[in-house]
């Protein structure tokens, strides 16, 4: 199966110049747990989880009102194309330890987004998940 036929199309997106406190009311009105974050050109140059806004800026008392996401995103966001492989994908998630992966197309413009939460829910392939999950969690030191 390929990534097309399971991907997020109607993807959102943040600016790198918004306000971590704007994309997290994004996020969860939307119920997502990232978003891509684009330039002014509308370029993909990052991605910003939930988990970015949590640990990295709240925790350490940074007002989300006053941050910008480009401060916080983890830039230059591993993407692949809407023909690859699903399980290709999967290995690509284990082996960086992330749960998603924007998808581009040939001229580099975000066109989607893959989970996990895809892999398991429309793949099917419990297998697959199950070892991508377990790859992801290990602790890196």
């Amino acid at each position: 199966m390929r990534v097309a036929d399971i991907m997020t199309t109607d993807v959102t997106s943040c600016k790198q110049t918004d306000s971590l406190a704007l994309c997290a009311t994004h996020m969860r009105d939307l119920n997502v747990g990232a978003m891509p974050v684009m330039d002014v050109d509308n370029n993909l140059v990052g991605i910003l989880t939930d988990r970015d806004i949590t640990v990295r800026a709240v925790s350490q008392g940074i007002d989300p009102d006053d941050a910008l996401v480009e401060d916080f995103m983890s830039p230059n966001p591993i993407t692949i194309n809407l023909d690859m492989d699903v399980d290709d994908a999967a290995e690509i998630m284990a082996d960086n330890q992330i749960r998603r992966l924007p998808i581009v197309d040939n001229t580099d413009r975000l066109i989607g987004i893959i989970s996990l939460g895809d892999l398991a829910v429309d793949v099917g392939e419990e297998d697959v998940v199950a070892e991508t999950l377990e790859e992801i969690s290990i602790p890196v030191r």
